[in-house]
C-alpha cells in the first residue's frame, strides 16, 4: 500500500513538472509577443525612425508588380549537378563560374571584376533583378564567413567583399526599389541572386512584410544565430574598438560604457537587472524576432544556421544550406583549412585566402556574475527557440552550468 502510493505520488510530481514546463512555455511565449509590441510603440521608434514605414510610389509600384509577376513565370532554373573538375580544378572552376556569366573574372582571387558589354550581356540573358535569398542577420554570428564560403559557388551570384552590405530596408529605402535591384549583380536565370545585411532580422519591423510584398513571397530567407552572450561581448567590441564613429543609425538604441558590463546591467532604474533595452541584448532575443519573419515566411522557405557549428566545420554547414537553396553540390572539405594563427577555417579553393584581420578579435574578461546574468536571462528564450526548431543549439550546454 505504501509503495503504491509513493508511486501515484511520484506520478503526480512528474506530472506537475511537466504542466508547470508548458505554463513556463506559454508565459515566454507572451512574454515575447508582449515585449516586441511595447518595443515597438515606445523605444525602438524615434522621432527619425520614418525608414521603416517607406512605401514605394504608384508608378515604382508598377515596375515591381510586373517585375514580380515575370519572376513568378521565369522561375530561376538552376542546374542539377556541376563538373567534378569544377571542384577541384582552379581553370576548370573558372571556367563554368564564369564561361556563361556576365562579367569578368579577376585571375588572382577568382572573383568578379567588370560587367560584359551591353550587346554581350544581352546575349547571355543577363540582367538584374531583386534577390532570391536574404541573409538577414545576426551580426557577428558569422554571416560574412558564410558569405565568403558561399559565394564562390557557381550557381551563386553575390558580392564578395565582406564590407559591402546593401542595408537598403533598414537605411536607404528612401531610394526605391530600382536603386536596390542596381546595387546587386547582373545574373542569368542559372543563378540564385543573394543578398546579406545583419541588421534585417532585427530593424526595421516592418522588414519582413517588405521583403514579403515587394521582394517576393518566394524569397528563402538564412538567418546564422551564436551564443547571444558571446555575440553582445563581440557586438561590444566591433562597437568599441573598430567603428567608434559608426553611422548612428546602425547604433540605434546601443548604450556603450566604458566596459561590456556597465553597458549590459542596468544599476540606475532595476538594480543591478539586465538592460534588454540595450540593442546589443535585444538582439540576442531570437526567438522574438524571428516570430516576425514567421508570419510571413513558411518553415520551409527560413532556415536557422548555428553559427557555432558554421565555425567549427563550415563544410557540413555550407553544405546543408547547398541543400536548402537547391544548389548544385559544390563544396568538398579540401575546400577548407583552419588557419593556426587567425584561428578560424578560411578557403582553400579556388585559391588559399582567409577573411581579413577585424575577424576573430580577441574578447576582454568578463565579469562571471554579469556572465552568469546573462544567460539565466537568455535562457528562456533560447529554450523555446529550440523547441521551435527542434534544434539544440551549439551554445545550449552554457546553461547547463547555471
Amino acid at each position: 500500500m505504501i509503495r503504491r502510493r509513493g508511486t501515484v505520488l511520484r506520478g503526480i510530481r512528474h506530472h506537475l513538472r511537466v504542466q508547470h514546463r508548458k505554463v513556463l512555455t506559454l508565459l515566454v511565449i507572451v512574454t515575447v509577443y508582449f515585449t516586441f509590441s511595447v518595443l515597438s510603440s515606445r523605444f525602438m521608434l524615434g522621432p527619425d525612425d520614418t525608414v521603416g514605414f517607406y512605401s514605394p510610389p504608384p508608378g515604382e509600384l508598377r515596375t515591381i508588380g510586373q517585375a514580380n509577376a515575370n519572376r513568378e513565370r521565369e522561375s530561376t532554373v538552376l542546374p542539377a549537378f556541376l563538373p567534378h573538375r569544377s571542384r577541384i580544378d582552379p581553370e576548370t572552376y573558372a571556367q563554368v563560374k564564369f564561361g556563361d556569366w556576365c562579367y569578368t573574372m579577376n585571375e588572382k582571387t577568382f572573383t568578379h571584376e567588370r560587367a560584359l558589354p551591353a550587346a554581350e550581356l544581352k546575349a547571355k540573358g543577363c540582367h538584374k533583378r531583386l534577390p532570391d535569398v536574404i541573409i538577414i542577420g545576426v551580426k557577428k554570428c558569422g554571416t560574412g564567413s558564410l558569405v565568403h564560403f558561399l559565394s564562390f559557388h557557381p550557381s551563386v551570384a553575390m558580392k564578395h567583399n565582406d564590407s559591402i552590405e546593401l542595408h537598403f530596408f533598414d537605411l536607404h529605402q528612401s531610394k526605391g526599389y530600382n536603386w536596390y535591384r542596381n546595387q546587386l549583380l547582373y545574373t542569368t536565370s542559372h543563378q540564385l541572386v543573394v543578398e546579406k545585411s545583419p541588421q534585417y532580422l532585427t530593424w526595421p519591423h516592418d522588414c519582413a512584410k517588405k521583403v514579403h510584398d515587394y521582394v517576393s513571397r518566394k524569397t528563402k530567407i538564412i538567418v546564422v544565430l551564436c551564443d547571444p552572450v558571446r555575440r553582445a561581448i563581440s557586438d561590444f567590441v566591433f562597437s568599441t574598438v573598430l567603428r567608434p564613429k559608426a553611422d548612428p543609425r546602425r547604433r540605434r538604441h546601443y548604450n556603450l560604457a566604458k566596459t561590456f558590463e556597465k553597458s549590459v546591467i542596468d544599476n540606475e532604474f532595476s538594480g543591478q537587472s539586465v538592460n534588454f533595452y540595450n540593442e546589443m541584448i535585444d538582439t540576442g532575443i531570437y526567438v522574438k524576432h524571428i516570430l516576425r519573419w514567421l508570419e510571413y515566411f513558411p518553415r520551409d522557405q527560413f532556415y536557422v544556421l548555428d553559427g557555432g557549428r558554421l565555425k567549427q566545420d563550415p563544410y557540413n554547414e555550407v553544405r546543408k544550406v547547398e541543400k536548402f537553396l537547391g544548389l548544385p553540390e559544390f563544396v568538398t572539405r579540401d575546400h577548407f583549412y583552419f588557419d593556426e594563427v587567425k584561428r578560424f577555417y578560411c578557403m582553400a579553393f579556388p585559391y588559399r585566402h582567409c577573411l581579413g584581420d577585424t575577424k576573430g578579435l580577441s574578447h576582454p574578461e568578463v565579469d562571471e556574475d554579469v556572465m552568469d546574468k546573462l544567460y539565466e536571462f537568455y535562457r528562456p528564450y533560447d529554450n523555446l527557440l529550440s523547441e521551435m526548431f527542434n534544434q539544440t543549439f551549439s551554445w545550449m550546454s552554457a546553461y547547463e552550468l547555471l
